[in-house]
């Protein structure tokens, strides 16, 4: 049997992996014991590797954040038991130096990040400009990393391979706009961050910020001035629309890196041409496809969105699913008719679902429905006995709250005046949301560690 692509028959005897491995990358900030931004990452990050070797921390452009990763596996709950469990520990040791964390999207108070002086981050604030830059040290987020379907990635150059006869790239095709899709429903579910310096800008305002441009109507964005580099983009048809954009990408970085006198190889992390773009869903140099555009939120949640992801993609993968946009996408996302998944056309993505959920979140209607529609497709493609790890996000459709939500009702509570929050309130409340980290830490590991060894 054979299926059409790009005009020419495909063997469907090619085999995917179906060890489909996983892994996530939380990042935080570091606030002092009262609950202001604080510049102590570099000490917390070297008091976790004394304490620590085996705990993967790393520091991030700014001074007030790090990272703590997930190295990739098929097992997800035994991945997502060690990372919480690092998590953890990084919290003990933030507690002996006198540190908290804050693991929510944003800040609510007004902050001026002291900036790592690393080349790779100088040359890209040079880029994007000082102010702007700016923005990336007051965001985190979480990224979810799947790893590709077999035989369509070389490991040593880094790059997706040139093929033309293979169901397995166009299943990573179909993955990669099936991510795109899903992105209003993820970053929906994650939203953590109401509040920007100081003011309310959405549900999402980290989302607003950092990807600005036209169709979140922030002029001010990170990348606002370079989209093909940090937004959502549009789908691609065929494996080869994707390596195009990919050199196209590539090309138009070195271009501007040329302009300044400035030597490529400095920013490219990992030696690959991958390495140059930083959008919300992306092809990384590590073999994955990443969804990076989700606030980090409670590590309930967080394994939440991961199983979800990772199930849908295993789906894909292990079936050849097709991913089909169709105005029946935008009437009734994600239907699966046989091994077909209707996604509405990307220019519903991008410019109608996108902006209501950042703005509006589970308050507006369509993004409601759009939430729905995800959850219900996890729910067909994850097994019985892990239905229990998606509950956080059952419970946020009951009560049409995200976290933003009770971030903003708690504010509300205190009387903020969510239009201008002092530092003092921010601090406040910041410190609240910090100590709830400990609770659910406990409380997500007591779930994980019930359920008997992953499928």
């Amino acid at each position: 049997m054979a299926v059409k692509q790009e005009g020419k028959a495909v063997r469907a005897a090619e085999p995917v992996l179906k060890n489909l491995t996983f892994g996530v990358e939380f990042e935080a900030f570091t606030l002092d014991s009262k609950g202001y931004m604080a510049s102590g990452s570099e000490k917390l990050i070297k008091r976790v590797k004394e304490t620590n070797q085996n705990i993967a921390i790393v520091k991030e452009c700014g001074q007030n954040m790090l990272e703590i990763n997930s190295f990739p596996h098929t097992n997800i709950q035994n991945n997502m038991l060690k990372v919480i469990e690092d998590f953890e520990a990084v919290l003990h040791c933030a507690e002996k130096d006198g540190l908290a964390i804050y693991a929510y999207g944003t800040y609510p108070g007004s902050f001026k990040p002291e900036m790592r002086q690393d080349k790779r981050y100088a040359i890209q604030e040079q880029i994007l400009g000082k102010t702007r830059f700016l923005h990336a040290a007051r965001c985190v987020g979480l990224h979810c990393h799947c790893s590709l379907p077999w035989g369509v990635f070389d490991s040593k150059l880094r790059i997706i391979k040139n093929l033309v006869n293979s169901k397995n790239k166009q299943c990573m095709v179909n993955t990669y706009n099936l991510f795109i899709a899903i992105d209003p429903a993820l970053t929906t579910f994650a939203q953590s961050s109401p509040f920007y310096q100081g003011k309310f800008l959405g549900k999402d305002s980290r989302v607003i910020v950092y990807r600005g441009g036209d169709a979140l109507k922030y002029p001010h964005g990170l990348y606002t001035n370079y989209p093909d580099f940090g937004m959502l983009q549009p789908y691609k048809s065929t494996g080869t629309d994707l390596l195009q954009i990919i050199s196209k990408r590539f090309d138009s970085w070195s271009s501007i890196l040329k302009n300044l006198d400035v030597n490529l190889k400095v920013l490219l992390k990992h030696g690959s041409i991958l390495d140059t773009t930083w959008n919300p869903i992306k092809i990384s140099s590590h073999g994955t496809i990443e969804q990076r555009g989700m606030d980090m939120n409670h590590p309930s949640i967080v394994v939440a969105i991961a199983t979800a992801v990772k199930y849908i993609s295993k789906e894909l993968q292990d079936k050849f699913v097709q991913v089909m946009p169709s105005d029946i996408g935008v009437t009734e996302p994600f239907k699966r008719e046989g091994n077909v998944i209707h996604i509405p056309p990307h220019t519903h993505i991008r410019f109608e679902l996108q902006p209501k959920s950042a703005y509006k979140g589970l308050e507006d209607n369509a993004v409601y429905a759009y939430c729905s529609g995800i959850l219900k497709l996890a729910k067909s493609c994850i097994p019985k006995d892990r239905l229990v790890l998606i509950e956080p996000l059952g419970r946020m459709l009951k009560e049409r709250k995200t976290v933003s939500d009770h971030i903003l009702s708690q504010a509300k509570k205190m009387g903020i005046d969510i239009k201008k929050v002092t530092n003092k309130q921010a601090a406040e409340l910041a410190l609240r949301y910090s100590r709830e980290l400990f609770k659910d830490i406990i409380l997500t590991k007591q779930v994980l560690k019930s359920l008997s060894s992953d499928l």
